[in-house]
């Protein structure tokens, strides 16, 4: 996984720290980047370009519109008919029912 990675934001490129990534959620054919310093960056590309190139590290794709770094991941929680999970920076984001097996499969759940 690279380290950093440079986006294309509505304001010019940025050099973003991947590590700092907590999630990204789709915004149409845009993606906002969330950081841990609470920071929102719109960019460019759509949220399946950013699943292929976070492929196999510590990003899963959990909702059609969320990809989180489970670096960051606290807990899972049930709630009514939903699953979320909440992030470090207790963000709370839903987990799909279609892909809440794949989340549980590698958590090693």
């Amino acid at each position: 996984m690279p380290k950093y990675i440079a986006v294309n934001a509505y304001n010019g490129i940025k050099v973003l720290e991947v590590s700092k990534i907590l999630y990204l959620k789709s915004s149409g054919r845009y993606t906002s980047i969330y950081l841990n310093d609470k920071t929102k960056i719109l960019v460019c590309k759509n949220l399946g370009y950013y699943e292929k190139l976070f492929e196999n590290n510590y990003f899963l794709r959990i909702h059609n519109s969320f990809v989180v770094n489970v670096s960051y991941l606290k807990n899972i929680i049930r709630e009514g008919d939903g699953q979320y999970c909440i992030l470090s920076e207790n963000n709370i984001i839903p987990i799909s029912n279609r892909r809440f097996s794949h989340v549980k499969e590698f958590l090693y759940y």
